[in-house]
C-alpha cells in the first residue's frame, strides 16, 4: 500500500506500545503478546537486565565514532536524506566490528559487544516464548533463527545541516519515508541526543519528543509512539510475512521519522538497531532459495565497501537493493548511453551506490543512464518507471 509522505506531524496523537516483562512472561501473557505482534506489530520488552546502562553507554561511544573525522573513514556511509537530514551509519555482521573501525573508535567496539550480549539474551527469550505457544506442527521457530540468523546490526547519527532552510517546513516533513522494514523484525532501543563536544560528545535533551521522533502506523492512522528509555522495542518487519511460515499472522510495521528540526547542526539524534535475518542455508518461501543465495543473488550488483555488508538488499525482493544506511528498497535500472564503452552490469555496479559523490562522478564519466527504478512493491516491480 502506498502511503503519502506530505503528512503533517504535528498534533500525531501518541501510541502506548504494548510492554511485557522479560522474566514474566506467563501463558496469558504470551498469548498477549503475540496477539499484540499481529495487530500493530510492535511490542516492547522491560526488566531486561543490564539493559539501560549498555544502551547508554553504546550509544554514546557510537554518537562519537560517527561524528569523528570522516577523513580515510570508508566503513562510515552517509547519506542525505529527502528532507535534508545527514545520516551516518556503522554496519557490523554477525562477525563482530570490522577491524578497521575496532582500531579507530575501540570503546565503540567494546560497547557494542556489551550491548549485543543483552540484546541476545532478551531476543532469545522473547523467541522462546512465541515457539512455546506456536501450535503449528509445520511452522518455523524462531529461537534457531535468533541463534544463528545472518543478522545486522547498524547504528545511525541523524543531524540537521545547519542551513535555515533545514529548519523551516517543507514538503517531506518526514525525514525518513514511511516504510515497512525488510528483515523479520528490528531490534531497537529508544535512540539518545548528543552534541559534538571538544574530545567526544555530551549528552543533551531532545529538542522537540512530542512532535519528532518514530512515527507508525495503525490501524490506517500515524502515531507516535511513546518510547521509553529502560525498554528494548521489537517491531515486525515484511520477512516475518514473506521469507516463512512461523506460525502466526504478524503485521509488519509501516514507519517513519521526522528529525527536529530545532536541533543544532552539532546534535546527533543517536539510534541502534539489529535486523533480524535467517541462516544462510535457510530456504525462503517467497523466493525458492537459501537466504545465502539470495542475498549473493541480490548483491552481484554491488560495490563491496570495505568493512561493510552494503548489507545486501536484505529486505528487498531478489534483484534490488537495501543497503547498510537505507531502510527502503530501490534499485536504480542503468544501462551504457550512446558512446559508452561500459557494459549494462558495469553501469548497475556502478550507479547504484549511495553516498559517495566520487562513485556518481565515475557514473557519468562511464555515460550511463537511468531509464527506470524499482522501489518497494512485489518481487515483479515497476521496471522502466521512474518514481
Amino acid at each position: 500500500m502506498s502511503v503519502p509522505n506530505d503528512v503533517n506531524v504535528l498534533g500525531y496523537p501518541s501510541f502506548d506500545v504494548p510492554s511485557f516483562p522479560l522474566n514474566g512472561l506467563t501463558l496469558a501473557t504470551k498469548h498477549t503478546m503475540a496477539s499484540a505482534l499481529e495487530t500493530t506489530g510492535m511490542i516492547s520488552l522491560r526488566e531486561v537486565p543490564g539493559f539501560q546502562a549498555a544502551r547508554r553507554r553504546y550509544l554514546q561511544a557510537a554518537a562519537d565514532c560517527a561524528t569523528s573525522n570522516p577523513v580515510d573513514f570508508d566503513q562510515l556511509l552517509s547519506k542525505t536524506l529527502m528532507d535534508g537530514t545527514i545520516r551516518r551509519t556503522l554496519s557490523i555482521n554477525m562477525n563482530g566490528v570490522h577491524d578497521a573501525i575496532a582500531d579507530r573508535c575501540p570503546e565503540f567496539a567494546t560497547s557494542h559487544a556489551q550491548y549485543t550480549t543483552v540484546v541476545n539474551h532478551a531476543t532469545a527469550k522473547f523467541a522462546a516464548a512465541l515457539d512455546s505457544i506456536n501450535d503449528d506442527l509445520t511452522a518455523d521457530h524462531l529461537l534457531p533463527i535468533v541463534h544463528e540468523g545472518h543478522h545486522l546490526d547498524h547504528f545511525h547519527a541523524y543531524s540537521n545541516t545547519g542551513s535555515e532552510t533545514s529548519k523551516t517546513e517543507t514538503s517531506a516533513p518526514l525525514s525518513l519515508e514511511l516504510h515497512a522494514d525488510a528483515g523479520l523484525m528490528i531490534i531497537m532501543a529508544k535512540p539518545l541526543f548528543f552534541a559534538r563536544a571538544e574530545g567526544g560528545v555530551r549528552s543533551v535533551e531532545n529538542p522537540n519528543e512530542k512532535q519528532a521522533g518514530l512515527v507508525i502506523q495503525v490501524d490506517g492512522n500515524l502515531v507516535r509512539p511513546d518510547l521509553k528509555d529502560d525498554e528494548l522495542y521489537l517491531m515486525v518487519g515484511e520477512g516475518l510475512r514473506l521469507w516463512g511460515n512461523f506460525g502466526f499472522h504478524f503485521h509488519p510495521v509501516v514507519h517513519g521519522m521526522v528529525m527536529p528540526k530545532e536541533a543544532d547542526a552539532s546534535v546527533v539524534r543517536a539510534f541502534a538497531g539489529r535486523m533480524l535475518l535467517l541462516p544462510s542455508t535457510k530456504k525462503m518461501t517467497n523466493t525458492g532459495l537459501t537466504f545465502g543465495a539470495y542475498l549473493n543473488a541480490t548483491t552481484r550488483y554491488l560495490k563491496h565497501e570495505s568493512g561493510v555488508e552494503s548489507a545486501m538488499s536484505l529486505a528487498c525482493p531478489v534483484g534490488r537493493v537495501l543497503q547498510a544506511s537505507d531502510e527502503s528498497c530501490t534499485l536504480g535500472l542503468w544501462e551504457p548511453d550512446e558512446g559508452s564503452t561500459a557494459t549494462k552490469e558495469q553501469c548497475m555496479r556502478q550507479c547504484n551506490i549511495w553516498g559517495h559523490p566520487s562513485d556518481a562522478k565515475k557514473c557519468v564519466a562511464m555515460k550511463c543512464k537511468k531509464v527506470g527504478e524499482e522501489m518497494g512493491g512485489s518481487a515483479e516491480g515497476r521496471r522502466g518507471e521512474v518514481q
